[in-house]
């Protein structure tokens, strides 16, 4: 059974993700021409774009996919249906975390791929329908608010990183299940990239540079947080892969504008980068993230010079290795 729907899915319409085949392998696709000459025709933007071409990326090369199949149960804190809820605060209280939410979701699509187990595609289901309860905003538009207070936001403490995995998870949900409603909850995501500050919920800005960050932290808690600003770029081109959208298309060639004039200032020659612009120490965790985030970046714009900056900050691994660790920071 499962093989007869991924060979449906080789008829997608809008193929820029290179989709599995019954034996997991991914195959490509040729693109649409008219969606890689929209580049060119992209209406103008408040923002500085950059003039890459969107390239096909394999399924297995996709940020969380090409791992190990998860477990069918998973440790930890969970409800009544096996969601997994994560303690917050000094009282411990059982939350949801969309983050961890849009997560799991993936690599439960992912799993389902590779071992043809319609347990992982049931958990798939349960966490987007989780999302979909956790989710406001109406018909128009959708967010994904974090209900407890950990920044002081009225509205929910919305960022850019959630919102970036919840397009993800959502857009890959569509391409291997040809779901159309879990793609109309994709496209109503989009509308929350044009919200900026000043707007009730926002996670977007436009620098005095022309250059647009998406952030995980609207409060000002931490600056431009690479990690999040590259999380919500994959939500676009997942959402762009299915849809051909010069929207989302706009967005991320904003967004990679930013990484390819900024990225300089996350590094630090021969220590651990910058989780943020605001931050003085790195973190090996995240700087592990940067690496497979610049490498997949690299993948989907074409252009090396992404990769030879992942094996910078590897080099600058090697070196702060060989110093003795002198520093390292946590962050949530």
């Amino acid at each position: 059974m499962l093989g007869v729907v991924l060979a449906g899915l080789l008829l997608a319409p809008a193929p820029a993700i290179a989709m599995p085949d019954s034996t997991g392998a991914g195959r490509g696709h040729t693109v649409d021409r008219t969606t890689l000459r929209l580049a060119a025709k992209l209406p103008k933007a408040g923002f500085r774009l950059g003039r890459w071409t969107l390239q096909p990326v394999p399924w297995q090369d996709l940020r969380l996919n090409g791992g190990k199949p998860m477990p069918i149960k998973t440790a930890g804190p969970q409800d009544a249906k096996g969601i997994p809820m994560r303690p917050f605060g000094a009282d411990k209280k059982l939350v949801y975390n969309p983050t961890v939410l849009a997560q799991q979701g993936m690599r439960r699509l992912d799993s389902w791929l590779q071992t043809g187990r319609s347990v992982h595609l049931r958990y798939a289901r349960k966490l987007a329908d989780k999302l979909d309860d956790l989710a406001v905003g109406g018909q128009e538009i959708r967010w994904q608010p974090h209900g407890y207070d950990l920044v002081a936001q009225s509205s929910g403490w919305v960022n850019a990183n959630s919102h970036g995995l919840v397009l993800s998870f959502l857009s890959r949900f569509h391409a291997v299940t040809g779901s159309a409603g879990r793609l109309k909850d994709a496209r109503r995501m989009l509308p929350a990239f044009a919200h900026h500050r000043g707007d009730r919920r926002w996670f977007s800005m436009v620098t005095p540079e022309r250059l647009t960050w998406f952030e995980h932290w609207p409060d000002g808690r931490a600056v431009h947080t690479l990690n999040a600003h590259l999380n919500a770029l994959f939500g676009l081109y997942d959402f762009w892969s299915q849809t051909g959208s010069p929207k989302a298309q706009r967005y991320f060639l904003g967004g990679v504008k930013t990484v390819r004039e900024k990225l300089h200032r996350f590094r630090r020659k021969d220590q651990l980068s910058r989780y943020s612009l605001s931050s003085k120490a790195g973190s090996l965790h995240y700087h592990h993230t940067h690496i497979n985030q610049l490498r997949i970046l690299a993948r989907m714009t074409g252009d090396d010079w992404f990769a030879r900056q992942a094996d910078a900050f590897r080099r600058d691994e090697r070196a702060w290795r060989a110093k003795g660790k002198p520093d390292q920071a946590g962050h949530t």
